[in-house]
């Protein structure tokens, strides 16, 4: 994995960019129901997919392993699984 920033990026920052938290660039291959999944639930969330994926697996993390890998921004952008 590559570390890096993206300085053109002219979206709007999620809830966790604003928190300096230093960012991997990655890919990963999704089937196709999952992706439609995570692109509903990123439009109902009003958040874009990383965010939506970075808060998935804190939350399972937090809730299935019983680990805090890191704290989210605030309790109002966690997803009720």
């Amino acid at each position: 994995m590559s570390k890096s920033a993206d300085p053109t990026n002219n979206s709007a920052p999620s809830p966790l960019s604003c928190s300096r938290t230093p960012r991997y660039y990655t890919g990963v291959s999704l089937e196709p129901e999952v992706t439609r999944y995570l692109d509903d639930l990123s439009r109902r969330m009003r958040m874009n997919r990383s965010w939506v994926l970075n808060t998935i697996v804190h939350e399972y993390a937090r809730f299935i392993e019983q680990k805090n890998i890191t704290p989210l921004a605030s309790t109002q952008e966690i997803i009720r699984l």
